[in-house]
């Protein structure tokens, strides 16, 4: 059970009978309902079990398999965003067996309530990394360390993100082919995000920059309350375009979202892609099984199989015919080529891992989106705060109908992005974003919310307990600016011979203080918005955090934001490039534009630690994309 909200009011009475509401009596020994009353309270409560038990429910996910054939023609390494598309797409193919082994288990039910998304993190569903300490970055969090959620379920960490669906702009992926990743220009790819999008649009029946019949549910979102609306007013009003889709030619504007919702829950890349496909005989899922080791011929260099522990029990083995594909993720699947001997022959030999296969610059390249925050602005809004009824109501609306504030995306449902390198006005669609702005709204006293976003930061007590006090004062926007193309480079490495041992994970955020120079730019374009005249009618001033080390400055100052930067900045959750995807294994190259593994036979890499320089938007949509990918350069090669 993982550790989470509990909306579940009525738990553990899904398959029972409901008989006892209508026995019981009701205050001062009067009798309670009965007859015709009786019989509609019944059948009310009947309905929210019955309903509550379909939310998340976990028999739309293949079944665990309790045993494993001797030899597989593919084998997946973890179902997460792209691995969940990966396998789903090569067990089309029905005469190859494919297994996907998965270290986590089904996405939990409550998962499926789209705006409790920060809540799962630093839960068991959150592998938990931590970055090591450095000079530049994560300084006023506890010893020195960041949080770096990942999600260890099917579905990965689509199922604890915030189901923005936003593929890369056009810039993004057409750098990509310019520096040798042939097929992998924009146009080349678009058609297959389009291949997996079942496009749901509420204002129009169609729209020709999505697919439609896919497995992988893109909403649009039509609902914007007053404040959201004047935040996409105030960056209208310093001269930038409002975006009709973010998804479209135009990169620099201000918008609302896209999101991955089916049917008002969460459209997790498992529920997407595995769910349909549960009942295939030659689709194997073996969930709790956390691969150790990357089977390899060390003669040859040709991949044999996979070795894993099944719920942290004895190693196990399982053989491969065709390929290996590893999906892990940026984190897990650098580490698991290093454990199997691929990775920098001087710091696997100092780390004593033996045999090494192929020196290849693994675990280097790690890049971040990097957010700041440290922004919390105070507004006037005149909503009332809603009474319990209306929460009660949302919750019936949930369970019942799929409407109401809980289906909705949560927190953050417009979006900016800007270039600060390039005039307001001069942009185009070759001009790749360098900053975006996210918003997230906290109604006054909202404190039960703003205590699990900011736990889920993993801000210190004391910064805590200062975004409580604002709250307590006032309704909060909190507007956080993030870094979209650094230039700043991390690393990952081993931290011994231990496979269930996280590895130390150094983000290098700022080590290029070229990035400080962008981020306060960024800051500094959000405190003139607060300054507009959209937002000056609900009275927006902006709440300053105190942080020892930067007391003696004045606020509002570079000086006091270059002090700020390195203090409480963190990942925007978006690692990628770990495995770099490139021709020239010289250059940091460690899969070709096909995600072979260059030197090494049948191992591929799949998921955003190929991805060889920052995407200007969140990563998840083009992780599915790139699993998708991988299954057809896979079919093309093997099915000549």
């Amino acid at each position: 059970m993982t550790n989470t909200p509990d909306l579940n009011f009525m738990e553990g009475t899904c398959g029972t009978s409901t008989s006892h509401w209508t026995t019981s009596t009701c205050g001062g020994g009067n009798s309670g309902l009965s007859g015709p009353g009786a019989m509609l309270f019944t059948s009310l409560i009947t309905s929210l079990i019955d309903a509550q038990c379909k939310l998340g429910d976990p028999s739309i996910y293949p079944p665990s398999t309790a045993t494993l054939l001797p030899e597989y023609d593919f084998i997946v390494v973890g179902g997460g965003s792209a691995g969940s598309a990966l396998a789903g797409r090569l067990s089309e193919e029905s005469s190859w067996n494919v297994l996907l082994l998965e270290a986590g288990s089904d996405p939990p039910p409550d998962t499926d309530i789209s705006p409790l998304w920060f809540a799962f993190q630093k839960t068991d569903i959150d592998w938990g990394f931590k970055t090591e300490p450095e000079d530049y970055n994560c300084l006023a969090y506890e010893n020195q360390r960041c949080s770096w959620p990942r999600g260890k379920a099917l579905g990965g960490t689509s199922v604890l993100n915030g189901m923005v669906y936003v593929r890369g702009h056009r810039c993004d992926y057409d750098n990509w082919s310019a520096n040798g990743n042939t097929g992998w220009s924009y146009d080349e790819v678009l058609r297959h995000f389009k291949s997996m999008e079942d496009f749901i649009s509420e204002s129009e029946a169609e729209n020709e920059l999505y697919g439609t019949g896919g497995q992988l549910t893109v909403r649009e979102e039509t609902r914007i309350n007053p404040l959201m609306q004047s935040i996409m007013d105030s960056v209208i009003e310093l001269g930038y375009p409002k975006v009709k889709d973010h998804n479209g030619d135009e990169p620099i504007g201000t918008g609302l979202l896209k999101r991955n919702m089916r049917n008002g829950t969460r459209c997790s890349s498992a529920k997407a892609f595995l769910s349909h496909v549960k009942e295939r005989k030659n689709l194997h899922v073996m969930k709790h099984a956390h691969a150790t080791k990357i089977l390899i011929n060390p003669e040859t260099k040709q991949v044999t199989g996979v070795q894993f522990k099944r719920k942290g029990k004895e190693v196990e083995e399982v053989k491969v015919s065709k390929e290996v594909v590893l999906s892990a993720g940026a984190i897990n699947s650098p580490q698991l080529l290093m454990l199997s001997g691929i990775g920098p022959r001087e710091h696997l030999q100092k780390i004593g891992v033996s045999p090494i296969i192929q020196d290849l610059r693994v675990g280097e390249n790690l890049q971040d989106h990097i957010v700041f925050p440290g922004l919390p602005v105070q507004v006037v809004e005149d909503k009332i705060d809603p009474p319990v009824t209306a929460l009660l109501d949302d919750i019936y609306q949930l369970f019942i109908h799929r409407k109401g504030s809980f289906t909705e995306g949560g927190v953050v449902s417009v979006t900016t992005y800007i270039d600060t390198e390039t005039p307001v006005g001069r942009e185009d669609r070759n001009t790749c974003p360098n900053v975006q702005i996210s918003n997230s709204e906290f109604p006054k006293n909202s404190s039960w919310a703003m205590g699990k976003y900011v736990d889920a930061l993993g801000f210190s007590q004391d910064l805590k307990e200062q975004f409580l006090r604002a709250n307590e004062l006032s309704h909060i926007i909190l507007m956080m600016p993030r870094i979209m193309l650094p230039k700043s480079k991390g690393k990952l490495l081993l931290k011994n011979l231990d496979p269930l041992e996280k590895p130390l994970i150094y983000s290098g955020h700022f080590n290029d203080p070229r990035d400080i120079e962008t981020l306060i730019d960024a800051i500094e374009f959000v405190v003139k918005l607060t300054k507009t005249k959209a937002l000056q009618k609900h009275n927006s001033t902006l709440f300053h955090l105190k942080i020892p080390a930067c007391e003696h400055l004045d606020v509002n100052t570079r000086d006091y934001w270059q002090c700020m930067v390195p203090q409480i900045s963190l990942t925007a959750y978006h690692a990628t490039g770990s495995c770099k995807m490139g021709v020239d294994p010289q250059a940091g190259a460690v899969v070709d534009p096909t995600l072979k593994v260059h030197g090494v036979g049948g191992l591929r890499v799949a998921d955003a630690s190929v991805i060889p320089t920052p995407l200007s938007t969140p990563t998840n949509g083009a992780c599915m994309m790139i699993g998708t990918r991988a299954a057809e350069f896979i079919k093309k090669e093997w099915l000549k």
